[in-house]
């Protein structure tokens, strides 16, 4: 028989990797409600400052919205003043002018209208500022250049490129603001008035060219303050919220670690019965093994002796009595061999290691060969077939199975047994299969039960323990165990290995 090997993680590695996982989870098991009051406090100061992060984020995006459209009107409103209003008046000789609050019946200049505009509109609580400046500005305009180095830095950047607005958020005058600024860009209503206006500082001006700028100041530190406050009150509430569900937690944990010592003690006391039990188990098998063999061996012993040296004064009758003695003896001391191996495979400690089923069950089949060598049966096993386990206790399945299966084709002129593996999602199903004679369905619930047979001793020999002790052999290893069959067709037995 030909085998394969798979690769298998060795047992040094896994050891390591479990050594580390339970240096990891250490601090965790020992000390678990400051490790997880540790963790939902920091997750509730990164909420804390994501929170504030994304508020101060939605904030400005909302500033920088709303002023963008205050910009759009003022500017628009400015364009329709000069176009609609500024020029019709100019034909009815009325004139414009910078100071026409000194002079009855003048108009103030598009600029002019602007700035006070925003100025009143400041005057309603708002705060914001309007101021609009150049670097060519008018000369009773005394403050009509760059002041500061947001100003300056907002010619250049408009001065470059005067669709795209520039604006900056910063502290003024000790209050957060957001500074806004577009450029004001010429107009062609505006260019002739411009260039021919005797005080103008320059005269060549071109429609697009940038002649100042347009700015807007808006204080934030209300909106701030206010978004704050809501946050702090948010951040009070789940403090609150978190101390509630750690003192819950802690309760809760308390509790379990309680009711741990109590179960620990519980299974302490359960181990120490159970020891006492396996020890009173392992008297009673020593007396089993020696004490209830010595009369049987006296019986069969005294029957072949009887056998032997008074044949000649027995009749049939009486020979036929000392065989049937000799076999019920004989029987009875297979059913304390069977006995036994059942105790011993459910109390044995387990070896797990890596086990070639493949090469176990050709080494039984073998043995069974040499015991049976008038036999031809015709065994097929899938190669390769390894698993975890303990390598003496699945030898005991498989000659208990591969046994049951050469036992029930002994009346087959052609024998099968076949063992290979069916692989299913999240486990590998291996079975036995023969052509022998099979059983009733309806019984398979007494199969795996001690003592319990389905065929007469006459016809198939055997005590009933052999498949008891496979299902506790596969139990061990976590596994199950189960069997189909029909009568005069043959048995399959499956068993699974995780």
């Amino acid at each position: 028989m030909q085998s394969e090997n798979c690769p298998v993680i060795s047992s040094g590695l896994c050891q390591k990797l479990k050594k580390v996982l339970e240096a990891c989870l250490a601090p965790l098991y020992k000390h678990t409600i400051l490790v997880l009051s540790t963790i939902f406090v920091g997750g509730a100061l990164f909420a804390f400052w994501y929170l504030s992060h994304a508020t101060t984020t939605l904030v400005q995006s909302a500033a920088l919205q709303g002023i963008t459209m205050y910009s759009e009107s003022l500017t628009e409103l400015r364009n329709y003043y000069t176009s609609e209003v500024v020029d019709r008046l100019r034909s009815s000789n009325i004139e414009v002018t910078h100071d026409y609050q000194l002079k009855p019946g003048a108009i103030p200049l598009p600029a002019i209208f602007t700035m006070e505009l925003g100025r009143r509109i400041s005057l309603h609580g708002t705060g914001m500022r309007v101021r609009l400046y150049s670097n060519y500005p008018f000369p009773w305009r005394k403050d009509g250049g760059a002041r500061d180095d947001f100003e300056r830095q907002a010619l250049v950047a408009l001065q470059a490129d005067p669709k795209q607005p520039y604006y900056r958020f910063e502290e003024l005058d000790g209050r957060a603001s957001l500074r806004y600024a577009t450029a004001d860009v010429m107009q062609e209503d505006c260019i002739g008035c411009h260039n021919a206006h005797p005080d103008s500082p320059k005269h060549d001006w071109k429609v697009g060219d940038v002649r100042g700028v347009l700015e807007i100041v808006r204080p934030l530190d209300v909106v701030v303050s206010q978004s704050r406050a809501d946050l702090r009150e948010i951040f009070i509430l789940f403090g609150v919220l978190l101390t509630l569900g750690l003192g819950a937690l802690a309760l809760v944990i308390t509790r379990l670690r309680r009711v741990s010592v109590e179960l620990e003690v519980q299974v302490a006391q359960r181990t120490t019965q159970l020891a006492a039990a396996n020890k009173e188990l392992e008297a009673f098998s020593y007396s089993v093994s020696h004490d209830l063999r010595a009369p049987l061996r006296s019986i069969d012993g005294f029957s072949r002796a009887l056998l032997d040296d008074y044949a000649p004064q027995l009749d049939d009758t009486g020979k036929d009595y000392l065989n049937r003695v000799r076999a019920s003896t004989q029987r009875m001391g297979q059913l304390i061999d069977d006995m036994l191996m059942l105790s011993r495979v459910t109390r044995s400690e387990m070896n797990v290691d890596t086990v070639n089923l493949s090469a176990l069950a050709q080494t039984v089949v073998d043995e069974l060969q040499q015991e049976y060598p008038e036999r031809f049966v015709e065994f097929v096993c899938t190669p390769g077939m390894m698993v975890r386990g303990d390598a003496r206790l699945l030898k005991i399945v498989l000659e208990n199975l591969l046994g049951n299966a050469w036992k029930f084709t002994s009346k087959r002129e052609h024998a099968h047994i076949e063992f290979g593996v069916m692989h299913q999602v999240g486990a590998s199903v291996y079975f036995i299969r023969d052509n022998g004679a099979g059983f009733d369905m309806a019984y398979v619930g007494k199969l795996f039960s001690a003592f319990q047979r389905l065929h007469a001793m006459t016809e198939f020999p055997g005590t009933g323990v052999g498949l008891a002790t496979v299902q506790r052999i596969i139990h061990r290893h976590g596994g199950e165990a189960w069997a189909e069959g029909e009568i005069d067709k043959g048995a399959t037995f499956y068993f699974t290995l995780p």
